[in-house]
């Protein structure tokens, strides 16, 4: 059986109550350029990808040290990315998941699973269920997204959880992902 690579990669919103920024997650905001991430050498070392985005494992999110990735174009820093969770359980990829979902609706309420259809005659879906079905959409479709009904003014927060093809399929989930307004993603 082909074991599975997973990651769960939560890119920050205004989902750390204890934490105080514009769009972004303090001490970085989008728009800064490279030189200016990497000046924050507190949270440093950094390392550069090939395509020259940025990233350290010594980032906080929600009280712990992650690994925070920063994605730029040519107006500077476009999206940031933290991401939880790396291996090869499914099971632990959903728990995260469930959290992540359970974190956006705390910070921005109601979010929604467009790829998840639920009776409308039925009680509101809870985090468990929903990441229940998260697992088995990826699983069998490939991809399943979500993203909070009310959305911070200056950026756009979204969820996503997708399988790549492969000998070994990688299972990607990223929640939420931090852009601009409007999002090209």
């Amino acid at each position: 059986m082909a074991r599975f690579w997973l990651i769960l990669s939560l890119v920050a919103s205004l989902a750390v109550p204890t934490i105080s920024f514009s769009a972004g997650l303090a001490p970085w905001e989008l728009g800064m350029s490279k030189a200016e991430v990497g000046s924050l050498s507190e949270f440093g070392p950094y390392r550069t990808f090939s395509n020259g985005d940025l990233e350290t494992f010594n980032g906080i999110y929600d009280g712990k040290k992650e690994n925070v990735q920063f994605f730029f174009d040519a107006n500077g820093l476009r999206r940031i990315g933290v991401y939880l969770y790396e291996g090869h359980d499914l099971n632990v990829a959903r728990g995260v998941w469930r959290k992540a979902y359970d974190s956006l609706a705390k910070k921005f309420g109601k979010a929604e699973t467009p790829d998840i259809k639920v009776a409308s005659n039925n009680e509101p879906a809870n985090s468990e269920s929903l990441s229940i079905a998260a697992s088995v959409n990826v699983d069998i479709a490939g991809k399943t997204q979500m993203a909070p009904v009310g959305q911070p003014k200056d950026m756009f927060v979204f969820s996503s959880f997708w399988r790549r093809g492969g000998a070994a399929p990688l299972i990607s989930a990223l929640s939420p992902m931090v852009s601009p307004i409007p999002c090209l993603c």
